[in-house]
């Protein structure tokens, strides 16, 4: 199952992203960390080394659509699986993950990356996003493999495709007017793709905090309030233990997180449809005539995950 972790910039996202990804690793969860910011702060966050996949998108291309691109078909971040393509099993030791990930106790971590020296200037990061929905659109994940993704900044996570990845979206949101109209934002344009959008309300000080979120926010949508920290102040200025403590505080929303995300059903085929849709809109907008190639027609109308999944045997076990 998948969890995005969403929120303006400084809201504390990643932060409660290392939290829950720490939360499930003591509890001997397998998790996939997928860091999707810009910033690069996960893996700081989770003690682990980091190795860029954004800037490898002919290599990772070729890894999962091998037989297209042999067949001189484009293909794009957004391109739809099909029954050819390279899959990523749910397991911490497939392939893919070995490869291009890094590991500690029972956690694998992915990192898009960030500008590098070359790129300053012209780059843009939703390209390297692009190897991110790539690989989550070839990812057959299961309710014994959790997938944890620290999203890019603000709704950036609408342009880019990262908002449908997740089974949940997960906004972080201080009792701020400019952070509350981000989430806005982001369930007005998201609306029409009944994405599962939660809130988290961070950063607060008192109960007036409180009261305000709730007065901007539906209560059916927030999840719990995470009160203002020492314990992740003295983290943040450099003492990496604190960071425990302040997961311990927050143990009980780690837990209806889990609760949440492990109640809510996978939609196979509503995933699958919003793909192929935003893949038809970004041909159409450009893509088709720049590869001088009907992209559209490269969709694999017989695809469907659950062939995939057992195709490849990929079954839940107690």
């Amino acid at each position: 199952m998948r969890i995005s972790f969403l929120g303006k910039g400084g809201s504390g996202k990643t932060t409660m992203a290392t939290s829950f990804i720490k939360y499930l690793n003591k509890k001997q969860k397998d998790v996939l960390a997928v860091d999707a910011d810009i910033n690069v702060h996960l893996g700081s966050a989770l003690e682990m080394a980091t190795n860029y996949i954004g800037d490898r998108f002919d290599e990772l291309s070729f890894y999962f659509e091998r037989e297209r691109i042999l067949e001189g078909k484009a293909v794009i971040g957004t391109t739809p699986p099909s029954m050819e393509s390279n899959f990523i099993l749910p397991i911490l030791e497939d392939s893919f993950l070995k490869k291009y990930a890094t590991y500690k106790d029972h956690i694998a971590l992915l990192s898009v990356g960030t500008y590098t020296d070359s790129k300053v200037g012209y780059a843009c990061y939703h390209s390297k996003l692009g190897n991110a929905v790539l690989m989550y659109n070839r990812l057959l994940d299961n309710e014994n493999f959790y997938v944890v993704t620290d999203a890019t900044a603000g709704i950036d996570s609408v342009g880019t495709s990262m908002f449908y990845v997740s089974d949940i979206n997960v906004f972080v949101v201080e009792p701020t007017k400019k952070s509350i109209q981000v989430l806005k934002d982001f369930l007005n344009i998201t609306s029409d793709y009944h994405i599962k959008t939660y809130v988290i309300a961070n950063k607060i000080e008192n109960n007036d905090d409180i009261e305000y979120i709730k007065s901007e926010i539906s209560e059916q949508l927030i999840i719990g309030y995470v009160k203002s920290s020492q314990h992740l102040r003295r983290y943040e200025q450099g003492n990496v233990g604190e960071l425990d403590q302040f997961i311990e505080e927050n143990d009980d929303i780690n837990s209806k997180l889990l609760t949440i995300l492990d109640n809510t059903e996978k939609d196979w085929d509503q995933y699958y449809e919003i793909q192929k849709q935003i893949y038809i809109d970004d041909a159409g907008d450009w893509y088709s005539q720049y590869y001088n190639q009907d992209l559209p027609s490269y969709i694999d109308e017989n695809f469907k995950y659950e062939k995939v999944i057992e195709k490849y045997e990929v079954n839940s076990q107690d």
